[in-house]
Formats: C-alpha cells, structure tokens, sequence
C-alpha cells in the first residue's frame, strides 16, 4: 500500500488502495431519458487522508447542467475515474474506506452513506449499465464520497466481528459512526473546496446522516433520506440479540425478483459485499448495531427535529420497511428544517436502486440537488 500527498490544498496523506474502476461503456444519457413524471409522483414543500493516484483526466463537459434540470447527455460515464483510499477516522485506531469520482465541472459534493447490510462499496458505483448513482452525480456536477462506517466493507472491523456474537450487545450503532462520517465530510469539504456538502443516505444510513446533520448543521447543505425507517419500534422485526449475525451469499439471492431487478445488477452487489472477505468465506458477519437503531425501543435514535437542512424524503411505494405512517411521522417532526418535500417512487421497493425502475431514483436526487434556492422555499404541513 503506497502513501502518497493528496491534491493541492488537502494538506494531507492518504493510504492508496487499488483504484480505477471504470463502467462499461454507457452514457448518462439513459438514465436521463426516463421521465420521472411516468416513474415518480412529487410534493413539494418545505488526521489525514491517504491520496490516490489517477491515470487520465476526466472530461470536461461543453456544457454545465442547468440547475433544477439535470442535463447529463454530455458526460461519459465510463471515463470517469473511481477513486479508493482509507483515511482516519476522527476516533483514533480506526480508518474508514472511502469511493471517490470526481465530477467533470464540479458545483458541490455529496457525501453517500449505506444501510445496514450492504456497505457503500458494494452499491453506489454498479457498474452494469447506468445503475451508479455515484457516476451519475458526478455527471450532473456533484464531487461524490461513498463511505463505508466502521464494521462494514473495507473499513476497520472491530475485534468483537471476530469472537462468537452470543451474550453480547450489538455491535455498530449510529452514534458510534458519527467520527468517521465526519472524517469524510472534513475530507469532501477540503477536497471539494466546499463550506457545505449534501448527504444522501439509504435506509439505516438515514439515521447515521440525519444524526450527523443534527448536530452539525453548518455542515450540511441538503439532506436526502431515501428509505428511511422512522419512529417504527418494532423489536421482533429483526433478531438484535448479539453482537453480530451471519448473512451467506446465497441469503442475498433468496428474494431475487427477475421482473423487478437484472440478475447482473444483484451479482455485482454480490461480489462488491464479499469483496473485502477472505478467499474461502462464505458468509459475511454483518454488525446488529443497526437494526437495533431502526427497530429497537430507543428508536428513532436521532432527533428530527433537530435538522435544519433542506431535506428531500424519498420512499418508493412498494416499500415494506420504509412505510407511509413512517414518512408522516418524519416530515411532521421535520419542522426546523428550511424545507421538506416528499418524493413517491410508483412501483419501486426498499431497493429501488438496484430495480429496473431505479432512474426515478436518480431523476428525484439530481433534480434536488441541483434545484435553486428559490425553488425549495415552501414546506408540506
């Protein structure tokens, strides 16, 4: 593992990984040319990093995208570079692994959080087709950061993921996660030469984010919380018992639904969560910290209304985890926030990311992330 000095302005030294994956060639275009007025329906209201290295520079689209509509036909997706490193977290002795890729002609970063079984680095750059959300960002002029949190993918595992689970608390709870996810915004925030970034987070990394953008709102520009699991005790839902549990590869092909996903899609995501395991495993110890966050008697465990961001809720309607009752609850406690809006997915699921319908997804973001302030100045009730 080579050291290296990161780019000018950093002043910093990051541990280089490996690097440089790039898509099979396809262009931001797909996934602009679904209408989200077809897939989607809207209400709107109110220590040091290690750096990588790179081959060739990106190209320079001849035109920035118009902000509130994402105009992504110019970028070429699979010249983009992925960048990987491992930087300290802001608690010493563990190091968090972090995807870059940087956008052509850069107006902002996003910061990328993951749920509870499947780390960053196995779902926001998939490769097949224009399934990565990161590359697609990254065409619409967002700088992206996907960060795996301690315990999962390429960061530090804790010496509990390796002693038998029973007897003991779960492992990897919300608050635990807070120093790396502010290592990275620190990183992006440097990186990006930016005072603010955005977050966009799935399922149990609302919590992590929202947690995090209560408490640092100067940090925060906007707020994507897709899926989330709000204010839904539901102990039984998952088993919590134990520090960890075991999930087999075969577990993540149990509910494969060739009508709604590519077989391809869930083969990539496959190899991506094992990609940091040993040769011979067959199983991935996945920390219980999580589900007892969403589901535990303590949830939510972060507070709501303690958010100031512009924040976007995103839920798709075929949605069993992330439900209705629950998003009600979350745009009602928003109510510092300096605006809300909900976005419907018709026909998308808990992982409309990896579904056949997942440019909705990815239209409602960028049109968020990039919409004028102006746009964003009412709330729902």
């Amino acid at each position: 593992m080579t050291a290296c000095r990161a780019g000018a302005g950093l002043g910093a030294t990051v541990h280089l990984l490996g690097l440089i994956f790039a898509l099979a060639p396809s262009s931001c275009a797909s996934a602009a040319a679904s209408s989200p007025s077809s897939q989607s329906s809207q209400s709107s209201s109110q220590s040091s990093p290690s750096a990588p290295s790179t081959q060739s520079a990106p190209p320079t689209p001849t035109s920035r995208p118009a902000a509130g509509k994402p105009n992504r036909s110019d970028c070429d997706m699979a010249r983009l570079e992925r960048e990987e490193m491992r930087i300290p977290s802001q608690e010493p002795g563990f190091e968090v692994f972090v995807m870059r890729i940087r956008a052509p002609n850069p107006k902002g970063a996003v910061v990328m959080t993951h749920g509870a079984g499947s780390p960053s680095s196995a779902i926001w750059d998939l490769r097949h087709k224009d399934y990565s959300l990161m590359r697609n960002l990254a065409c619409a002029g967002f700088d992206t950061y996907a960060l795996d949190v301690r315990g999962f993918g390429g960061s530090t595992k804790m010496p509990g993921l390796k002693t038998p689970p029973e007897g003991k608390q779960p492992l990897v709870r919300a608050a635990e996660t807070m120093p790396d996810v502010g290592a990275v915004v620190a990183f992006a925030q440097r990186s990006s030469n930016v005072e603010a970034v955005d977050i966009f987070a799935w399922s149990w990394g609302c919590d992590v984010a929202a947690m995090y953008a209560s408490r640092h709102p100067k940090s925060i520009r906007r707020l994507v919380l897709f899926a989330p699991v709000y204010d839904r005790r539901w102990p039984s839902r998952h088993i919590a018992k134990g520090a960890w549990r075991a999930m087999p590869k075969s577990e993540l092909f149990a509910f494969f639904d060739a009508a709604r996903e590519e077989r391809e899609v869930l083969e990539e995501i496959a190899t991506g969560m094992f990609r940091f395991s040993a040769e011979n495993e067959r199983e991935l110890r996945l920390p219980n910290g999580p589900y007892r966050d969403i589901y535990g008697v303590d949830a939510p465990v972060w507070s709501a209304r303690r958010i100031e961001a512009h924040t976007l809720v995103l839920r798709g309607d075929q949605d069993k985890a992330s439900t209705a009752q629950s998003v009600r609850h979350l745009l009602r406690d928003l109510s510092r926030a300096r605006s809300k809006r909900e976005t419907i997915l018709k026909g998308l699921g808990h992982f409309a990311f990896r579904e056949r319908g997942h440019a909705a997804l990815t239209t409602a973001v960028i049109a968020f992330l990039s919409a004028p302030e102006a746009d964003l100045s009412t709330s729902t009730p």
